[in-house]
């Protein structure tokens, strides 16, 4: 694989259209910000034929880089929300990780 390697797959659309429930398609995205990017969607449904626009923003941070951007400052997600993700992704492995998280808030705490 490349460069970067992941174990899970990332679905070709998770982004139901709020009207009729068919799959929503990336048209463009523009970034606004290192932080922030403005997106257009389309319903793949051609009966809807919804369109859409909104922004993606990124909030928190799941874990650290390796080489932090030192103008961009990103605050780490509570511990419960970055354990629920990783999970979810299936990064981490339940209780293994708990030190590491609870090491990590507390050194963010000071």
């Amino acid at each position: 694989m490349g460069a970067l390697s992941y174990r899970f797959k990332i679905k070709k659309s998770d982004r139901p259209c709020p009207d009729c429930g068919a799959a929503l398609v990336k048209r463009t995205s523009k970034m606004i910000h290192p932080l922030m990017w403005r997106t257009s969607l389309f319903c793949t449904n051609p009966d809807c034929g919804a369109n859409f626009t909104g922004s993606d923003e990124i909030t928190h941070r799941l874990s650290p880089p390796r080489e932090p951007n030192p103008n961009i400052s990103i605050p780490f997600a509570p511990v419960e929300i970055r354990r629920h993700v990783l999970r979810w992704l299936e990064l981490i492995d339940d209780d293994k990780q708990t030190d590491m998280f609870e090491q990590q808030e507390h050194e963010n705490e000071q």
